[in-house]
């Protein structure tokens, strides 16, 4: 109904533009020949001649309203003006443009239309070169390192113990070019992905014990305790993906949790829903970055000397979002960080 008044609307504005420039045309014409009478500025023939009075008051009519219309038209080639200076921004990169229009109805919308539009491109630009300067140095730093270790590696006079350090340094370098290459493709393919596919019902919490048990000698290394409380419970899902998504917060919460850290893990079902908790009593997420950490290539070290890409919980919640989930974390600065993660125990698919 709401679409069907727009549409309505501008035929009714544009009708109503055409009555009162009709309207102004006959009184000023009409004004026109009562002055001209009064002032006594025709002919006794002319006012007897109705021919004559006709074709004085076609042309006055035909003037007037030329004259109008152009100053009608002026009105809104100004306003066709506007769109076209300003797509002219958005062509050459500029998205700093904003129209804002009030009448008709229809040009209120489509400025607003046009602003949405070039606030979300310019929102695609900043994410666009963010992603290229954060991909750039994520590849340019392990090419760098590769590249000057083997150059060492040409010297002669090293140790053995030099020489398998730089090994160790170029092989752990090249399998972070491996692990980005994998993740980079990973996310352009779920990204692409608009509906779950692949699903079937199995249990989760076998799987995050399954997750823990892929993850326990870097448990060990760190010295970690480790609280789990979940259940035996069925739900449909993507197996592999979800797998993705455990793994993942496990890693991150082992990564940046103290030797001798802690962390919990429980679940809990609420009607259709699963809840699970993933909490760490780590370093902690400084507030102004916590809106930041789903971006791609986003860390919050920006030494980027900790290890990792900056992928991973971009995956994770295109991944929990296919599912019809949600993803939400709460931190505070050396105070640990939880990730809460709500999935439908039985996610339905959208539609077309």
């Amino acid at each position: 109904m709401k679409n069907r008044r727009l549409k309505i609307n501008f035929p009714i504005y544009a009708s109503i533009a055409f009555f009162i420039i009709f309207v102004i045309t006959v009184f000023i014409t009409g004004l026109l020949l009562i002055l001209a009478y009064v002032l006594d500025l025709f002919s006794e023939q002319a006012l007897q001649n109705q021919t004559i009075l006709i074709l004085i008051t076609l042309v006055s009519c035909t003037v007037i309203g030329t004259i109008i219309s152009a100053i009608a038209s002026k009105w809104m080639k100004n306003i066709v003006n506007k769109f076209i200076k300003a797509t002219n921004h958005l062509a050459s990169a500029d998205f700093s443009e904003r129209i804002y229009l009030k009448n008709p109805p229809e040009f209120k919308i489509l400025s607003e239309n046009f602003n949405l539009m070039a606030e979300e491109l310019e929102g695609i630009n900043i994410l666009r070169n963010d992603f290229i300067n954060n991909f750039s140095h994520e590849f340019k730093t392990p090419i760098v390192s590769i590249k000057g270790f083997a150059e060492i590696l040409k010297y002669d006079d090293l140790t053995r113990e030099e020489r398998d350090e730089y090994l160790d340094i170029i092989i752990e370098e090249s399998s972070r070019l491996s692990t980005l290459a994998s993740n980079v493709l990973h996310l352009s393919k779920i990204e692409s992905q608009m509906i779950l596919t692949d699903t079937q019902l199995y249990n989760v919490g076998e799987q995050i014990r399954q997750c823990v048990l892929l993850l326990h000698s870097k448990f060990e290394l760190k010295k970690i305790t480790l609280n789990i409380n979940v259940q035996d419970v069925e739900m449909t899902g993507n197996k592999e993906l979800l797998s993705q998504v455990w793994l993942n917060l496990l890693d991150n919460a082992i990564k940046f949790n103290p030797p001798k850290g802690s962390i919990d893990i429980s679940m809990q079902k609420q009607g259709d829903s699963l809840t699970f908790c993933f909490k760490d009593n780590g370093y902690g997420i400084d507030a102004n970055a916590i809106s930041k950490i789903f971006d791609k290539f986003y860390q919050q070290d920006t030494s980027h000397a900790t290890a990792g890409n900056g992928l991973g919980l971009t995956i994770v919640r295109k991944i929990v979002e296919l599912h019809k989930g949600t993803i939400v974390c709460e931190s505070a600065l050396m105070e640990g960080t939880r990730f809460i993660v709500t999935l439908p125990s039985s996610p339905t698919e959208s539609p077309d």
